[in-house]
């Protein structure tokens, strides 16, 4: 079995991290295809082997915190998927066409949680007083909004 925190921990010098990278060592099939706007993707199970989806319409940085928000599902909520989970924009399960109701907004805010640790590790982020939140959203490749909650400005 593989030591996901240790898959992480291998790619967290990297700038961004590598979420697809990280996904694939961890086993996981990740698959980028067009989804209605109000779905930001899911993860699901088929035969019994998980993989995630992620909207292609979506920029990039949604994308990419999208990819480690299911990751997370995948790590910490496994055992409540069952056939799997979707998520809209403001990642709830409510109005898609993957609705879990072992998933409740503990679970999502845990996953979003998740993958702001992993896109933005805290011990790439000491010292960056003098940096604006604009340019340490670029360098990490996540939204502007991501990185000002993670760095709680």
């Amino acid at each position: 079995m593989t030591d996901h925190m240790q898959v992480i921990k291998r790619h967290w010098d990297k700038t961004p991290v590598p979420i697809n990278e990280i996904i694939c060592d961890i086993g996981l099939p990740i698959e980028y295809k067009p989804l209605p706007d109000d779905i930001s993707g899911y993860i699901e199970r088929e035969n019994g082997d998980y993989r995630i989806v992620v909207n292609a319409n979506h920029a990039q940085t949604r994308q990419r915190f999208t990819a480690a928000h299911e990751l997370g599902h995948y790590i910490y909520h496994r055992d409540l998927l069952g056939e799997g989970v979707g998520d809209n924009r403001a990642y709830r399960t409510e109005g898609t066409d993957r609705p879990n109701m072992n998933i409740r907004p503990i679970h999502e805010r845990q996953a979003n949680s998740f993958a702001a640790n992993v896109l933005m590790p805290k011990h790439r982020l000491v010292d960056v007083a003098g940096e604006t939140t604009l340019g340490l959203a670029n360098r990490f490749g996540v939204s502007q909004e991501a990185m000002r909650i993670r760095l709680g400005r």
